[in-house]
């Protein structure tokens, strides 16, 4: 889990501290990951650090990883200071679990920004989850084959008509193209009929997220209509 609304301020100047806490589980899946069981719990851990640490000391939650039989928990704060005390005094209230903590000075916030932080790829079956779920809440059933659309965006008019024919050749149909304001200003939107399953939607968005980088363009998601049987 990572907080994606920091990707905009990361780095803060004033909070180059990074502060971290490992939890042990009591109960891993074979996995090493947590079990529905214990999850619960674990997110009562973090649902008491976030605000103490944040209230206590200032300190900033940019996210979670959970690997190894452990849940990692990463802040970003303007010092060691207090840290210490504040989180031996929070976990006072879960007992049972063993912890580990540390703090580093990382003034570019590499753990967020190399570690945390999705990649391109990951960042795309992130953003067609949440509008998958979106679709989900309407009724819609993602099996159904419907129109969907995409938009991309390029540098210059010959790069678009690049893409077009190379997204043409893979089943891709061409609905309009227009002019936007910015460096890419020559703007393509795209359909093909198909169904939204999340592995399906996700092929279909990295593989056109690649197609509009081969032509210097950017891509820039999808939509469809909400979709019952």
């Amino acid at each position: 889990m990572v907080n994606l609304g920091l990707r905009d301020q990361a780095p803060v100047p004033l909070k180059p501290w990074l502060l971290w806490v490992w939890v042990y589980m009591l109960s891993p899946r074979p996995d090493c990951l947590s079990s529905s069981a214990e999850a619960p719990r674990l997110y009562e851990v973090e649902d008491a650090l976030e605000p103490q640490l944040g209230q206590s000391i200032g300190a900033v939650f940019c996210g979670r990883i959970t690997t190894e039989n452990r849940r990692e928990f990463y802040f970003y704060g303007d010092g060691p200071g207090r840290f210490e005390a504040t989180l031996r005094q929070t976990m006072e209230k879960f007992p049972e679990y063993k912890f580990d903590f540390g703090v580093k000075d990382d003034p570019t916030w590499s753990q967020y920004r190399d570690v945390l932080y999705p990649g391109p790829y990951d960042l795309e079956r992130i953003k067609n989850g949440d509008l998958l779920a979106v679709l989900t809440a309407k009724g819609d059933n993602h099996k159904i084959a419907r129109r969907v659309m995409h938009w991309a965006y390029f540098l210059s008019p010959e790069d678009r008509s690049l893409f077009a024919k190379a997204a043409v050749d893979r089943g891709f149909n061409v609905d309009s193209e227009y002019e936007v304001e910015g460096d890419r200003r020559f703007a393509i939107s795209s359909y093909r009929v198909q169904s939204i399953e999340q592995n399906n939607i996700d092929d279909t968005t990295i593989e056109l997220f690649h197609l509009a980088e081969d032509f210097n363009g950017s891509y820039d998601g999808w939509e469809t209509q909400v979709t019952t049987d």
